[in-house]
């Protein structure tokens, strides 16, 4: 059984790292990243946000939007906004949640 999981304060993608593997491995494995989220308040560019896009092969759902999917994986969102503006129903169902704590040298 494959569990779904909502990755919160996502930073470079860590949590994904250990859980499902280098990116463009199978992801058949036991885990499956099914919502990420990376936020910086009062930053002009979201630095960990975008190491995260380009590392999972992620690109913007519409034009200038702040959700991102995986070409070949519609079920694989990411979202470039705070949390607590994401509406509850548009985090989908999951088996575990994990998130991150600062990295004291860049977060604000």
């Amino acid at each position: 059984m494959t569990l779904r999981v909502v990755e919160l304060f996502a930073g470079v993608g860590g949590f994904r790292l250990g859980l499902e593997g280098i990116p463009n491995s199978d992801r058949n494995g036991a885990y499956k990243i099914v919502l990420s989220n990376q936020w910086e308040p009062a930053t002009k560019r979201q630095h960990a946000a975008e190491i995260y896009i380009e590392r999972w092969g992620l690109t913007p759902q519409e034009e200038k939007s702040k959700v991102y999917i995986h070409p070949q994986h519609q079920d694989d969102v990411f979202i470039n906004d705070d949390i607590a503006k994401v509406p509850a129903k548009e985090i989908p169902n999951h088996d575990l949640l994990v998130g991150g704590f600062p990295c004291q040298d860049y977060s604000v």
